[in-house]
This record gives C-alpha cells, structure tokens and sequence, in this order.
C-alpha cells in the first residue's frame, strides 16, 4: 500500500461513463422505481419535507442548466476544467454523467428527484471527455468549505473514484481529499460517495475505491430496484437476472466485519436510473452505477436534514446521521437471490429506507425529550 505522500502523487480518477441520452422523457417512469424501493415519496407526503432551503453540491461534470428540472433551483456553477473556455462560473455539462446525477437528487420538472425542492450546486470537476484530477476535486472541496453558508450548501456527493480497491483507508489518510472531507463533516455536511463500480475487475474481493475508502466519507453501494431481466457491463461483470434488492455485480462493498471503519455505509437504489439529460431543455438520461446509488443517499439526507432542522433548530451531527440511516434501512443479504457471475461475501447491509429514516429522526427525537426533559429548541 503506498504512504500519504506516493497516494497524493499518483492516484487519479477513473473516468466516468457518458448516460445513454435522449431528447425528451420516454416511459414518463422517471425516478417512480426508486422512489418505491426507499418510499421516498411516502417519506416526503407523510412528514412534508422536499429538500427546501438546503442545497447539494454536485461534484461531478456540471450541469444542464437550460433543463426545466432545475428552473429556479441552480444556486452557483463552478468549474475547475478548462472546458467552456475555462470559464470559472460555466459548468456547461457536454458528458451527462453530472446532470444525470443532479436530477436524481432534486429534479422537479419532467422527472422529480429525491428531494424536488432542494437546490443544486453545480461544480465542473470532471471534463466532457469524463476524465478529471484530485487536485480539481480539492479545489471543488475548498470552494464548499468557503461558500456553504451563501448557498446553504448542506450535503456533497462525488460519484467518482479512483477505481482501485482498498480495505481500509490506511496510506491515505492525510491525502487533500481525506482533509477536506474530514472538515465538511465536523460542520455537519455529509460528503456522500460512490463505493466504486469494479468488484468484477478487482476479483471478487471486498473493498472500496478512494474517496470513498475514507472513514470521514459516507460510503454508498448499489442494488437493483425492479426486475428488469439480465445486464453486462464493461467490465465484464453480468447479470443473469435483477431484482429489487439485489446488489448489482459491479458495486464495490465492504462489510464492517471486515473493516468497521471504513465499511460500506449504505446502499441504494442505482441500477438503471432515469434522470434529467443535456439534450435540451427536456433531455432525459438511464444510467447505472454507484453513481447513481450515491445521489439517491444525498436526496434522503436533504430530507433528513430538513425534517431535523425543523425540530431542532440545526443540523444533525454527520456520525447521527448515519447512524440513523443505517438502523432504520432495511436488511438485504449478498448472496441469498442474486443471480450474477461474481462471489457474494454471504452477509448482510443495509439498504436505505426513506420512510424509516425520517420516522426514526421524529422517535430518536422523541425519546431525546423524554431523557432530558428539555425541549429541542432551546428558548430564552
């Protein structure tokens, strides 16, 4: 394993997919799929919460920003490519990986994200070609530490990495990266990553890629959310058969017995997800990934978020946070129905329930008032 110093110098992004693209909605399917797997749109009916006032940071390949998913709601774009002329507030998205990803957490036109009235921060690390560096990711961090509070900036997600697999985050911990995420999350702003789309290629073998290796990150695999028949992928990992629940076979995991640490946090629904495009203002994209996993993790924490702001007056530590995403999501074993040519690890994690999780904030809440005997927001 390479020390701090080799990992800053050498690790590099694997590049990102382009979505297939299309030029208006298809099937008008959207994100339903997801949303009845983690019952997301029960969750924001039921507590009336839709992600209003917080914002994501999307740290990915930019935006459309012409679509009518994010009218009203683009609060910034940033970019640190030299695509669009190197132009430091143009995060024009010519890949479709970075709008895919934004609409899965707020959209709210032709399809409607996890959270649909939360905003979005657009920033350009990754150029059209898919390709990017750590160095533009520590920037896109930076500017996050030093803008959050303009833009309510409450929540990252990176669905990105270096394409490796590792055990534990040992010889990274004082990467820029590490740093950066380590001091979002002491300001109670969750960095939510993508655990990496290669257990095929790395043989089976439990791990995660960097970043999301990194204990201060929130780690994020991914299962199928219906029964949509077989799928191959790139990498050579195949599916005979999906199903919800299903952890997909190429989704990197990492179970705490293994490595409590730096575990896999959670996983989500992200094989295939159909989101906002960048062909035009009603463009339409399907992809799947942990990629796609991640920004579903994001809009249930905006929801989180808000649901909690609202009772107590600020945000909830990023350590609760997880927590209560992971006691209250439902138990899914790999192993016991997947049908793929990958080895299961035969254990258990959890899959995100977005119902439960905003149902556990009001208990946990709840029983807070009832040990203290003080009210959530403090008056006077």
């Amino acid at each position: 394993m390479p020390d701090n110093d080799d990992a800053q110098a050498t690790l590099s992004i694997k590049p990102v997919e382009p979505p297939r693209q299309f030029d208006d909605p298809q099937l008008g399917l959207s994100l339903t799929e997801v949303d009845r797997l983690i019952r997301a749109n029960e969750a924001r009916n039921v507590f009336g919460v839709d992600g209003s006032g917080l914002t994501a940071a999307v740290v990915d390949t930019g935006i459309n920003a012409a679509h009518v998913d994010f009218a009203g709601r683009l609060k910034a774009q940033v970019n640190f490519t030299s695509d669009n002329g190197g132009d430091a507030d143009d995060a024009d998205d010519g890949n479709g990986h970075g709008t895919n990803v934004a609409g899965i957490v707020a959209a709210d036109g032709d399809h409607r994200g996890v959270a649909p009235g939360a905003g979005i921060v657009a920033i350009k690390v990754l150029a059209n070609n898919g390709n990017g560096s750590f160095t533009a990711v520590v920037d896109a961090l930076d500017w996050v530490i030093e803008n959050h509070e303009e833009h309510a900036v409450t929540a990252v997600c990176m669905s990105l990495s270096a394409g490796d697999n590792r055990t534990s985050d040992a010889g990274v911990t004082q990467h820029d990266v590490a740093q950066r995420i380590a001091t979002l999350r002491e300001r109670r702003i969750p960095v939510v990553i993508a655990a990496g789309n290669d257990y095929f290629t790395h043989g089976s073998r439990q791990g995660m890629a960097f970043p999301a290796i990194l204990r201060q990150a929130v780690s994020v695999g991914a299962v199928y959310d219906e029964f949509e028949g077989q799928f191959s992928y790139s990498s050579g990992a195949r599916a005979h058969q999906s199903g919800p629940d299903r952890i997909t076979p190429f989704s990197q995991r990492l179970h705490e017995s293994a490595e409590p640490d730096c575990r896999t946090d959670v996983f989500a629904p992200g094989a295939p997800v159909t989101s906002s495009g960048i062909n035009g203002a009603r463009g339409e994209s399907v992809q799947q990934g942990t990629s796609q996993a991640a920004p579903v993790t994001v809009g249930v924490i905006l929801l989180m978020q808000e649901l909690f702001t609202r009772l107590t007056g600020e945000l909830p530590e990023v350590d609760e946070l997880v927590e209560i995403l992971r006691q209250s999501a439902v138990m899914i074993h790999d192993g016991d129905d997947e049908q793929d040519n990958v080895k299961h690890t035969d254990q258990d994690y959890p899959r995100i329930d977005c119902f439960g999780a905003l149902d556990a904030i009001g208990r946990r809440l709840q029983r807070r008032m009832l040990d203290t005997g003080e009210p959530l927001r403090p008056t006077g």
